[in-house]
């Protein structure tokens, strides 16, 4: 009888472990100073991020959501809620378009710091005046080297056997996880928070502004959602050294599921 009461007992505590949904895998990253969250499960993945922008006037949201389901899935800016957790109260975003339109102004344009050639400096190509005799031996050694031809004695080569010590490791390709993957797509081409935060042209605020979209399988779509960074309280932070920053509370709805984060306000 006692053994009949402890399978009882038992029976639904395994159950409960054994239909325990897996919790979902999230984490964060670093791209050039700026921390990215994301939170992935079986068929998406949500990577968001925050910074100030515009000459420190707007909060800038960053979502990129991968559909890596087997059907397309839709995303719309004005479903993505934002809160200022620590005023608990919902913030409204401002659409690129209206932003630019703002931008445009003659009276905003000192205080917006628009740039009305384009965005952030690109850098140019690299010259011989812009580079060290040395740098310039070491390219030339390798272009020799990739076609075939003798190298000359520089600081790449040398004709001594042994002076340059041999690995016993050998070398191969390095295998880059889920969380290198997504760090490298945001690390590629023009990263809207960092162009952000120089002065930036009002087609450039437009132009990165998330759009409601339809995600076919197997790919993403990213954009940002601009709110004015005025209106976010300030309270002390949990890192113990008194000073005093925002944070907001952000909710992503994909496919019947809500992805949340609580990203700091830099």
């Amino acid at each position: 009888m006692r053994l009949l009461c402890v399978l009882l007992l038992v029976a639904p505590l395994c159950a409960q472990q054994i239909t325990r949904e897996p919790a979902d895998a999230g984490g964060t990253f670093f791209v050039d100073g700026i921390v990215y969250h994301y939170a992935a499960r079986d068929n998406c993945t949500v990577v968001v991020a925050t910074h100030s922008v515009i000459n420190h006037k707007f909060l800038a949201l960053k979502v990129r959501v991968y559909n890596a389901g087997p059907h397309s899935i839709t995303v719309k800016p004005e479903d993505i809620a934002v809160e200022d957790a620590n005023a608990q109260r919902g913030m409204v975003a401002i659409r690129g378009a209206d932003l630019a339109r703002k931008m445009r102004k003659p009276q905003n344009m000192a205080r917006y710091a628009v740039n009305g050639i384009g965005g952030a400096p690109i850098d140019g190509p690299i010259t011989s005046d812009m580079v060290s005799p040395a740098f310039l031996e070491m390219m030339k050694a390798m272009s020799a080297r990739g076609n075939g031809a003798p190298p000359a004695k520089s600081v790449l080569y040398t004709d001594t056997p042994g002076a340059l010590e041999a690995s016993d490791v050998a070398v191969g390709p390095v295998e880059c996880d889920d969380v290198c993957r997504l760090r490298n797509r945001e690390a590629q081409g023009a990263d809207a928070l960092t162009q952000l935060q120089h002065p930036s042209s009002p087609d450039t605020v437009e132009q990165f502004a998330l759009l409601a979209n339809t995600i076919p399988p197997r790919a993403n779509v990213s954009g940002v959602l601009y709110f004015p960074l005025g209106k976010v309280a300030e309270a002390k932070s949990d890192s113990g050294h008194g000073k005093k920053a925002g944070l907001v509370r952000v909710t992503v709805p994909v496919m019947g599921e809500n992805f949340q984060f609580e990203l700091p306000v830099e």
